[in-house]
Parts: C-alpha cells; structure tokens; sequence
C-alpha cells in the first residue's frame, strides 16, 4: 500500500468504533463477555465497562440493552465493510475532497444512517432543571412551507440515557424534509413519576410554541422513543390533551396531540400487576418500575390506594381510545413467551405488550402495526425500520394537511 494511501486509511480507522471493530474485535468480544457476570448474554451500559461511544455503535437498536451475539456479528460486519470501503476506493484518494468523501462513506457504514449529526440548535430549555432541554435537527429542504416534525425520546430505564443518543437517528428524518427534535427529561433519581411523563408533555408544548422559529408545521407533529421513551410517547399521545386555552401561561395553551407514533421495544403498561399477568418470568419486579413508582416488591402490601392510581395513570394502555393517532411498534426479539421467562430484561421489551395493545386497538379501529422477529427476513425488516417509520409518518402527516 503506497504511504500516502496507507496514511490516510489509518487515519480513518483510528476512530474509536473502527479502531475496535478492525483491529481489536476478539479482545473486545472477550471483554463484553466478562463483563457478562450472570451469564445471560445481554449487558445494559451500567453493567458495560467500556466507553460509552462504543455501547452506542454496538447497541444495533439503541435500546440500552447489549446482546452479546450480536456485538460479535456487529463487529464483523464493520470489519467487512470496512474492508470493501478501503479496496472500492483505494484508487480515489488522489486529492483531499476525495479523501473526505471516503471519510463520510466509511462513518455511514457504521450501520447505516447511524453516523451522529450536531443539532442545528442544542439544549433548549422548556423548564429550571438541568434534564428539562432538548435539541432540533432541522430538516434538509428547499421550500419555504413551514415542516413537519419527528419527537424522539430516549430509553433507558428512567434512570439513564440522554437526547444525543437521537443524533444517531436524525439523518433519517431530516433527508426525507421531516425536522427532528430528541429530548431529555428528569430521571427517576432526580424525581419520581410522574415527572418524567409531565416534563415530556410540557417538551412538546414548548416546540409547538416555538414552531415558527424552526419552521415546523404544529399541526404535523409526531412521538416516539425507545423502552421507557416509547412508554412516554404513547402517554402523551394517548391521553387527553393538555392544553389550557385559558392558561396565563402561553406555553400551557399548546396541545399536546400529534399525528402518529413510532416505538422500539415499548413497554404498553408499567403496572407491575398487568405485567405480571401477561408477560412470564419476573420482568415485572423491574428495579426501573420500582424505582420510577417508589415502592419495593418485597413489600407490595404497603402500597397506598394513591400508589396504584399513580400507576395506572403512568400506564398508557389505560388511555387508549378510538381518537388516538395511528402507531407503529418494533420488537428486536421473538413472540416466543419462553424468552421471558429466561430473561427478565427480554420480558421488559417483549412483543406480548406491543400485541396486546394491538388488540385493544383493533377493537376501537385505531391503527396499529406490530413488527417481531422470528427469523432472518423479519430481521431484514428490523433493519429497514427507520426507512418504514419515515413511509409511516409520511402517510400521517399527509392525512392531516
């Protein structure tokens, strides 16, 4: 390999996600897995012991939970692409605007549209605390005519995760003229529900209130999230608005209803009773659940009447109704009831809450679509989620103009 060329392709590869997905693969596999200390097979980022860009790039879904498998496959495919990348374009590396255009192919091969952007706005405020901020990606389009908007809300069990983890997503949305706004809300270590649930409702008021600053159209709006950022979206778009015409407040008399959601690994409910009655194993002792509600499992006869209406009021299948916007749900796991039983975190993500929201859907005629995976093409179909997500929205925002 000439120097030059060498130079400029080792350059590239010292990114920290190639640099690990290229050179050090199997000492990185074999850490993951010592990591692993119940032998289960999944690590969430507080049990990963290595940076956190790199729980990111291997976490295929961006649901906070680390499948071992497929890190390994992950890796590979990394180390494949890269490998084709350097030998398609060897021979274009003659002048620096070819050398970036390699750069820019190389980092989108890291899972596609995955390659983290910088909001066009970053951490703007919608209350006092320091978790109460969000980001804009403003969409890439050439018309004047305000844009619609996609609401992304992280996961993370209520007591992690962060907005930027959206970046990855961004590109999917604003490409296709659609603006995209990811935010952060207080974690359950900083206040019980249902904080977390009023800071996102009072998040999308504060964007509708702002919306002709950033161009977006407010009545073409929608949610979505992963894990607990799909349990938020589906409360906010399923209970009643909450605007107040006759708030002193301007940002109060915003609504709150949007035209379509989209989930990964939704959790429908967070009564701890309806998961116990509908998903097998132990996913509902969650210690996310206890701490999100304030009460210990080991001492349930304590729970006051106020407990269980806080509950039941934070769950969103309670809310569903015939008005409520059409949605779409993908599960990186199996129907299979058996992997809930083995896993508790597999139990917490199952597609038994997805399916089961699904018929209560059907039964009031609101749309409702269930993606799972059973083998290779629904896996196929898992990776064009984002692409289906945008025909999705695309489809509702056009409903509603």
């Amino acid at each position: 390999m000439p120097a030059r060329l060498f130079a400029v392709v080792f350059g590239v590869l010292l990114t920290p996600s190639f640099l690990l997905g290229q050179v050090g693969g199997d000492r990185l596999i074999a850490r993951i897995s010592r990591d692993d200390a119940n032998g289960d097979g999944k690590l969430t980022e507080a049990e990963f012991t290595g940076p956190r860009r790199l729980f990111e790039t291997l976490d295929g879904d961006g649901d906070g939970v680390l499948v071992i498998e497929e890190a390994a496959a992950r890796l590979a495919k990394v180390r494949s692409n890269v490998a084709k990348a350097i030998e398609n374009r060897s021979e274009e590396m003659g002048n620096q605007s070819q050398r970036e255009a390699i750069r820019r192919r190389l980092q989108e091969t890291r899972g596609g549209a995955r390659a983290r952007v910088e909001p066009d706005h970053e951490n703007i405020r919608y209350g006092d605390h320091e978790r109460q901020v969000f980001d804009v990606y403003l969409a890439e389009t050439e018309a004047d005519e305000p844009a619609p908007c996609m609401i992304w809300i992280h996961g993370g069990g209520f007591r992690r995760g962060d907005k930027s983890e959206g970046g990855l997503f961004a590109r999917s949305f604003t490409e296709h003229g659609i603006h995209y706004v990811t935010l952060n809300y207080r974690l359950s270590q900083h206040a019980i529900a249902p904080a977390c649930f009023e800071d996102c409702a009072r998040a999308l008021q504060t964007i509708r209130y702002n919306a002709d600053k950033w161009n977006i159209d407010k009545t073409r709006i929608a949610i979505g999230g992963g894990s607990a950022g799909a349990g938020l979206s589906q409360w906010i778009a399923f209970t009643p608005d909450r605007a107040d015409p006759l708030a002193d407040d301007p940002v109060s008399r915003e609504s709150t209803r949007v035209s379509g959601i989209i989930l990964l690994n939704a959790q429908t409910s967070y009564d701890y009773r309806w998961i116990q009655e509908h998903v097998p194993g132990e996913a509902w002792k969650g210690d996310g659940l206890q701490q999100l509600f304030g009460y210990d499992v080991d001492r349930l006869d304590e729970i006051s009447d106020a407990k269980f209406e806080l509950i039941e009021e934070c769950s969103p299948l309670n809310h569903l109704t015939a008005d409520d916007p059409p949605m779409m749900l993908f599960y990186r796991r199996s129907s299979d009831p058996e992997i809930a039983e083995k896993n508790a975190m597999d139990g917490i993500h199952h597609p038994i809450f997805g399916t089961e929201l699904k018929k209560k859907a059907d039964q009031l005629g609101v749309g409702c679509e269930v993606f799972s995976v059973e083998n290779e093409n629904d896996m196929r179909v898992y990776n064009q989620r984002w692409t289906m997500a945008v025909d999705f929205l695309k489809r509702q925002f056009e409903s509603v103009q």
